[in-house]
């Protein structure tokens, strides 16, 4: 990075930068304030209602608890679908599980005994070797063991 960065930024293009402030403005400012309108004069309205005799306040309250209600129901409704689909995919399942668990158990015990083999091909040698060493120092105690002690034994190998 030989390069130094340049102190102040490039000028910008004032074709370009007029044309993104008046897309700036249309896309983002104004509905952003149209929006802002939109909700202070719902919730003026709103004041207004109340403030007038209980009878408009309760039709205005079933209004927004009609308003309010679908959305809940949906996704219940999405909920118990998705409950229910899950409930027939499962006793498919418990329906064919039993073959195909049989299948396995019977892919993994086959693959038991050739491992069992393996291993106990691997380890014969390493248990061959260790038996003979054991049989040869036996052998060597056995006949190294009365010229020791000074007495000769009966004892049979």
């Amino acid at each position: 990075m030989s390069e130094k960065l340049p102190a102040a930024p490039p000028a910008r293009n004032p074709r370009t930068h007029a044309a993104h402030r008046k897309q700036v403005w249309w896309q983002i400012t104004l509905p952003l304030v149209l929006g802002c309108l939109l909700l202070a004069l719902a919730l003026a309205g709103v004041i207004w209602t109340a403030a007038g005799s209980s009878d408009e306040i309760s039709r205005w309250a079933d209004i927004s608890l009609i308003c309010l209600t679908p959305l809940p129901l949906f996704f219940g409704l999405l909920g118990l679908a998705a409950v229910i689909g899950i409930t027939i995919l499962v006793s498919k399942l418990l329906s064919a599980l039993p073959g195909f668990a049989w299948r396995i158990h019977l892919f993994f015990a086959l693959v038991q005994q050739k491992t069992l083999k393996v291993s106990n091909a691997l380890v014969a040698p390493a248990l061959k070797l260790k038996g003979w060493s054991a049989a040869a120092r036996r052998a060597r105690r056995v006949v190294t063991e009365p010229f020791r002690s000074g007495q000769p034994t009966d004892r049979h190998i």
